[in-house]
């Protein structure tokens, strides 16, 4: 018995062989059929119901390609980076900056300093 030797491009060939589902977002039908025959001729199962697991399972092969993987990891880092920068930003309070107290706030009997001086507290 000859053996083909294994290399990444072989590997690759029977994956994207595999694949139940074709470049263009269509399902591999032809796939998916064998498959549910397989399945069928193992027993125990009707017909109906291999071929609802072989649509499950391709459509969930479908939800861990590599570009369903990226485009969630995209959403959830531009989610995550939004909330993050959202929690960052500065929010002064209107009274840290508001110039309408008046002196006596700041400026009490007490708190004059040596000749006089007004001490704030800065």
């Amino acid at each position: 018995m000859h053996h083909k030797s294994i290399t990444h491009t072989n590997i690759q060939k029977v994956i994207d062989k595999n694949n139940l589902k074709t470049k263009n977002m269509s399902y591999n039908l032809s796939q998916i059929m064998k498959s549910a025959h397989r399945n069928y001729k193992k027993g125990g199962k009707t017909f109906s119901e291999c071929l609802k697991s072989a649509w499950s399972f391709a459509k969930l092969q479908e939800s861990f390609s590599s570009e369903a993987v990226k485009t969630r990891t995209d959403k959830f880092l531009a989610e995550r980076h939004e909330a993050i920068s959202k929690a960052a930003k500065a929010t002064p309070s209107e009274e840290y900056n508001n110039k309408n107290i008046p002196a006596s706030a700041y400026y009490n009997p007490n708190s004059t300093g040596k000749y006089g001086a007004h001490y704030v507290g800065d």
